[in-house]
């Protein structure tokens, strides 16, 4: 199998290389009349930022493995040389650097010429980069920049060997949920070595959504680390199993009740809001997180199972359940939150258990860290709040 990796590698540096020198190739002719290698390389990582965090992603990951086969008192098995030292012994890098090639440049430059080039080269190069970058903001808009404590817990849940492949794709789910190293390097090692071929995949195409340098590895060369018989049967017939969850607000409601990883959640504040807020919550929500706080919001952290043409009881009990897991209500005043039957719940709800709320205007929110007040006012009350209709909540 050592010699198949090694092969692998191999394989993967000469692309990477190739890669890179065609990089080079593009950005040539945007160089000054005079250059050096700081230049080279600033337009490198400017019109390929994305290639470039993935090379030292990929630098870093096989170092990460070479440092692992040491520890156990094996040889490194890749030694792969530092991004910057792989650029600069390129072919096509050291050739542009000898003097006579940077005298010929300097002597065939036209300053038109290039200016029309850099026009006709941002043209396409800037609308990729830009495209990329809002597939990685979206798929981080999804998630929270927090490691909440109950992380270690669920990943530790995980690794159980009792553990069922549907149990893992459930806690992979919520994984998802959160945008943090610990996440990410855990998602790097089930992409790479995770047996089941779904739960593999569901880390490592995460990954790429993310923006982040990950191995895939075929169901063929993945190893089976017993040789008992049957437990090597076991694993054969775990490869390929595969499970599809229910996303409907009755799934999430008998997970919260029946599975371990929904009952060890813990959250800071739940957000009472109205969705017509969405922009003001969002940035809330990342104001929290860099104080590390770990917020409960509906279309964030059960945004998969509960939807708008689904509400039903079940999404009233997930909601009560949450609420519940918070240690905090913050209610986001807003002109719509103070229409909205599902606030009017909620904060009815929390009142109830006696879980302290405060608010904070969406005026304020835009501010960066917010002030919360202690609500004094218990406008929202009403004697009949468990009867509210539920189409009138869906309305709101």
């Amino acid at each position: 199998m050592s010699g198949y990796t090694k092969y692998m590698y191999e394989q993967d540096m000469h692309e990477t290389k190739k890669e890179f020198a065609e990089y080079i190739l593009n950005i040539l002719p945007l160089l000054p009349a005079e250059y050096d290698e700081d230049q080279i390389m600033e337009l490198l990582v400017r019109y390929y930022p994305f290639e470039w965090q993935m090379l030292k992603e990929k630098y870093q990951a096989y170092c990460k493995t070479d440092k692992k086969l040491k520890h156990f008192g094996k040889r490194p098995r890749y030694s792969m040389p530092t991004p910057e030292s792989l650029i600069a012994h390129l072919q096509i890098y050291c050739k542009i650097l000898q003097a006579k090639y940077k005298f010929e440049y300097k002597s065939r430059f036209n300053a038109d010429e290039q200016k029309k080039y850099k026009e006709g080269f941002e043209k396409k190069r800037i609308p990729q980069i830009e495209k990329r970058k809002k597939k990685v903001s979206k798929a981080k808009q999804k998630a929270q920049e927090i490691e909440p404590k109950f992380l270690d817990e669920l990943m530790g849940l995980y690794d159980r060997k009792n553990t069922t492949q549907k149990d893992r794709v459930y806690i992979i789910k919520e994984l998802q949920k959160y945008y943090c190293p610990k996440v990410i390097n855990f998602f790097k090692r089930k992409a790479h070595s995770e047996y089941n071929r779904q739960l593999r995949c569901m880390a490592f195409y995460h990954l790429q959504e993310l923006g982040h340098y990950s191995i895939l590895r075929k169901q063929k060369y993945m190893q089976m680390h017993t040789r008992n018989k049957k437990s090597r049967e076991k694993l054969e017939k775990y490869a390929f199993e595969t499970f599809n969850i229910q996303e409907i607000p009755e799934e999430l409601e008998y997970r919260i009740e029946n599975s371990k990883d929904q009952k060890i959640k813990v959250f800071d504040y739940f957000i009472s809001h109205s969705s017509q807020d969405y922009e003001k919550i969002q940035k809330l929500i990342q104001n929290l997180n860099k104080q590390n706080k770990n917020v409960y919001c509906d279309w964030i952290n059960d945004t998969d199972y509960l939807k708008r043409k689904l509400v039903g009881s079940s999404t009233l009990e997930v909601i009560k359940k949450r609420i519940q897991q918070s240690k905090m209500i913050i209610w986001v005043k807003s002109a719509a939150s103070l229409k909205s039957n599902w606030v009017k719940y909620e904060l009815n709800y929390a009142h109830r258990l006696g879980t302290e709320i405060y608010f904070v205007d969406t005026n304020e929110i835009d501010y960066g860290i917010a002030k919360f007040m202690k609500l004094g006012e218990l406008w929202f009350e009403d004697e009949n709040y468990e009867d509210i209709e539920l189409f009138r909540l869906s309305e709101n």
